[in-house]
């Protein structure tokens, strides 16, 4: 495929190429308000305001094959592994049905197949290690500059591997990579314990430390209607993936042990196959808990600006992305040790 090209503003001229940057990632919105992967699309709006040409290979429904152009010039390449992907996350839909492990190997195919098609890029971004990383990226990337993202569950699931499966697979992404970028240190240093010194070393050798990006719409407006329809009462916001590695339980219990009287209040944006429990926890508590469900990233974003505080609790994460909204959008967050 040639390299695509643009003439230069103010009439003619020599065309100047476009560098053609290739995103590959296991999550991204299928929706302008979805929550899924809302960091890499930021990141690839980022790219493509600054004059690259972008394009995303990403998974989609059972069976969705198909291309499509956003406004911001993006083309997105949809290449099944829905089985496997999507809301709460790979890891807990693989558990509760292991099969969907083959949706994984399927899109690693596909993947593998559109980043060989597109022909000239400049650039490989691969976000997260697997199964983006590898197997994908580094079948692509010889002679090409390749970048790795890890944001937190491709680490964990590489210290679960066996040793000798995780040095390998470590080896093989540092060897091919330009750069691997992690969104916190924290990430950066838990892999790097769980390898021998010499490939810590060499990890080091490539790695930085470079928060993901994110876009806050303004929400304030819909914060207040959410504050008048709480009827004023103070409660607290608890967001993300109803599933172990948050510690909502741990989050429940922070807020009655803190905050128990008069009845705390919190409202619980998101789903996940703890959603049952969690409610059940809440009562034993004491605490008046309303589950919001699954919603747009705007109206969570509303409901973190709308609360008193938002309540934190995971250790999975370097650098939590709710936690950066919530700065950002000046709510307080307590931290659950």
């Amino acid at each position: 495929m040639p390299r695509a090209s643009l003439r230069p503003r103010g009439g003619s001229g020599p065309l100047a190429p476009v560098l053609l940057t290739a995103i590959v990632t296991t999550s991204y919105p299928s929706t302008p308000g979805d929550p899924s992967g809302h960091f890499v699309r930021a990141e690839a709006r980022l790219l493509a305001r600054g004059g690259r040409r972008v394009v995303v290979i990403a998974p989609g429904a059972r069976g969705v094959h198909g291309r499509s152009v956003d406004a911001d010039g993006i083309q997105l390449f949809r290449v099944g592994g829905g089985d496997a992907f999507g809301w709460p996350g790979a890891a807990a839909r693989v558990r509760e049905r292991p099969w969907r492990a083959l949706s994984i190997v399927s899109w690693a195919r596909e993947a593998r197949l559109t980043l060989a098609a597109l022909g000239d890029v400049d650039r490989v971004v691969a976000h997260w290690a697997i199964p983006s990383g590898f197997p994908v990226a580094t079948a692509r990337s010889r002679g090409v500059p390749l970048e790795i993202v890890s944001h937190g569950a491709d680490v964990r699931t590489l210290t679960r591997l066996p040793r000798l499966v995780r040095e390998r697979i470590v080896r093989r992404l540092v060897a091919e990579t330009q750069t691997w970028r992690f969104v916190s240190r924290s990430l950066q240093e838990e892999l790097a314990r769980a390898l021998p010194s010499r490939d810590a070393a060499a990890l080091d050798a490539v790695s930085d430390v470079v928060p993901a990006a994110i876009e806050l719409p303004d929400v304030r407006a819909r914060s207040a209607a959410l504050r008048v329809e709480s009827g004023g009462l103070p409660f607290f916001a608890l967001v993300g993936r109803l599933v172990p590695s948050k510690r909502f339980d741990a989050a429940l219990e922070w807020v009655a042990t803190r905050h128990g009287r008069p009845t705390p209040r919190v409202v619980v944006v998101g789903d996940g196959p703890d959603r049952a429990s969690l409610a059940a926890r809440a009562r034993s508590l004491g605490v008046e808990a309303h589950f919001v469900g699954l919603t747009s990233r705007e109206e969570a974003l509303a409901w973190i600006g709308a609360a008193d505080a938002l309540v934190h609790a995971s250790r999975a994460e370097g650098l939590s992305t709710v936690v950066r909204e919530a700065t950002a959008l000046g709510v307080r967050v307590e931290t659950v040790p």
